[in-house]
């Protein structure tokens, strides 16, 4: 018995096929724990948009659509899914369309219990096989290996923010993605900037220039260099370098000839470009470190030497940048490590700011010196990423009266780290309280558009689709927020509003059988009869005769 639990769809328009196959089968050996059945292939469209059902059995001949054409619609809307197609007619035309239509097999009526059981385990056996395969390592290795660059300057780049990563977790990045590095080796970082030569290209043809500059690179320094490189947010190329012959601790003599190396590597790079690329390039390149601890000083003081250089037509070199004492002044890591507090914000991830606002705090509490400096950087982040959300909701900071943003040097917050803490966790309060009340108001007006939509169309095409295009909304969250909010499906609430104009129009007025369907939104009659019974466990004239007695 498998482990996964399954949903199945039967679909029938004779309503006794339907509950023979839902209620006398053990389903629950299979390993399917829910059964949804449809008298009609746009009943069963309805549910496959709002569940997610893997396996339909279904029959081939049915009034407004038949069989073959819903297996169509059905791979539009869930191309997983898998169908199966039962007919009481024995053309081997049939088989063929079914065949053709991706059907998973074809069943005559009367179908034997042991052969559809038999049909539906070899359907769940090649869907778990699918899913094997996604989830393989063979297939998980091959699409890491064939993203491996882009997995390792993505590494980098978290590194070079700051963004914190427990050593044992990076260890294992490390080798998930075949980095010749590990924790402590000696680094040294070489920085290019592209200079003149380079702005006439768009784009695309740069990051091209930029891979072909990464191949020189792993040209000149490879004979005794590892190359681990990344592009970062400011668009240079940033080069994390290991020695390949002497990873451990070097002497005075070993530390000034690699450096010597490095630096010949360097010069014939600049060189290089300009040769073969038509372009020039700055080049920085850091004294030996200790990595990771090391590695996001060096690019801050990389990036420092860089802004202090203007633009250079053949760019320059500069050899053994100096990271200076841990006293000297440096940005606050916790507020530059990814994600940023008002990406946080912006997404509604309350949870996690809170916990980025702490750790801000917890660095600030760690500084001996600029204090002052330190705790306006902070209050100022704090009120550019409030105000940030608060305009990327639409909304008007004149309209929270309650927010008390940093605007000047007097500020409560700026006058100790505990009153920036108090502040700051109150403002973010503030926030999360304001964009929850709109959340919820917002998905209250979404239900009452649906409701009034309903209303008017129940006689018309009420499906999911379209109540999702009349509120410009995905099919997928209008039902979950229907649910959530109404404590009904859509599909459910349409369903009891039929029913309920059926049973007014049946009690209240004369009108015929067929007019009432249409009315209740069934153009089938004998459709309407069989989910009216369904509903009210009477048929229409039944349940008028018990109206009028």
């Amino acid at each position: 018995m498998t482990t996964i639990m399954y949903e199945l769809l039967i679909v029938d328009d004779e309503s006794f096929v339907v509950e023979n196959l839902a209620n006398t089968y053990d389903w629950e050996q299979l390993g399917i724990e829910t059964v949804h059945t449809a008298f009609s292939a746009s009943e069963a469209l309805e549910l496959l948009e709002i569940h997610n059902i893997p396996i339909v059995i279904s029959d081939i001949r049915m009034p407004e659509m038949d069989g073959l054409e819903m297996i169509d619609r059905i791979k539009s809307i869930s191309p997983k899914t898998k169908c199966v197609l039962l007919s009481g007619y024995s053309d081997f035309k049939y088989a063929q369309q079914a065949i053709t239509s991706h059907a998973e097999a074809y069943l005559l009526k009367p179908v034997k219990e042991d052969e559809l059981l038999s049909t539906v385990r070899s359907v769940i056996a090649k869907i778990e096989l699918e899913w094997n395969e996604i989830v393989s390592q063979q297939r998980t290795l091959y699409t890491l290996n064939e993203h491996l660059p882009l997995l390792r300057g993505a590494l980098l780049n978290d590194l070079l923010q700051g963004k914190y990563i427990p050593l044992p977790t990076l260890s294992k990045k490390l080798d998930m993605l075949n980095l010749q590095i590990g924790l402590d080796q000696l680094f040294a970082m070489m920085f290019i900037r592209l200079e003149q030569g380079f702005d006439r290209y768009d784009d695309y043809s740069l990051s091209l220039l930029e891979y072909g500059i990464v191949n020189i690179s792993e040209e000149i320094f490879g004979k005794q260099f590892e190359l681990w490189p990344c592009k970062d947010v400011n668009d240079n190329l940033v080069f994390v370098i290991t020695n390949k012959i002497r990873a451990g601790e070097m002497s005075n003599d070993e530390d000034k000839l690699t450096i010597k190396i490095l630096e010949k590597c360097s010069l014939q790079l600049q060189e290089s470009v300009t040769a073969y690329l038509q372009g020039g390039i700055s080049v920085l390149i850091s004294e030996w470190g200790k990595f990771p601890e090391d590695l996001y000083s060096f690019y801050q003081k990389s990036m420092s030497v860089i802004r202090n250089h203007p633009d250079n037509v053949q760019g320059f070199f500069i050899n053994s940048i100096q990271t200076g004492s841990k006293e000297e002044v440096q940005p606050l890591r916790s507020i530059h490590e990814p994600p940023l507090l008002w990406n946080l914000l912006e997404a509604g991830r309350w949870e996690a700011a809170d916990r980025k606002f702490d750790r801000i705090v917890e660095e600030l509490r760690g500084k001996k010196g600029y204090l002052h400096d330190y705790i306006y950087e902070v209050a100022m982040m704090v009120s550019f990423s409030v105000s940030h959300t608060i305009h990327k909701q639409g909304g008007l900071l004149q309209h929270m009266t309650e927010l008390n943003l940093v605007t000047g040097v007097e500020h409560e917050a700026l006058r100790s780290v505990t009153g920036l803490e108090k502040w700051g966790r109150n403002t973010i309060q503030v926030l999360k309280n304001r964009t929850i009340n709109e959340a919820k108001n917002s998905q209250r007006s979404i239900i009452q558009k649906i409701n009034q939509y309903v209303q008017m169309n129940l006689e018309h095409d009420v499906s999911l689709q379209s109540i999702a295009e009349h509120v410009y909304l995905h099919p997928v969250y209008v039902s979950k927020i229907y649910k959530l909010e109404a404590g009904e499906g859509i599909s459910e609430y349409i369903y009891r509003l039929r029913m309920e104009k059926a049973a007014h129009l049946l009690a209240e007025t004369n009108e015929k059988i067929n007019e009432i369907s249409r009315k209740s939104g069934y153009q089938n009659p004998s459709h309407f009869s069989r989910v009216f019974k369904k509903y009210f466990a009477m048929t229409p004239d039944e349940f008028r005769e018990q109206h009028i007695d």
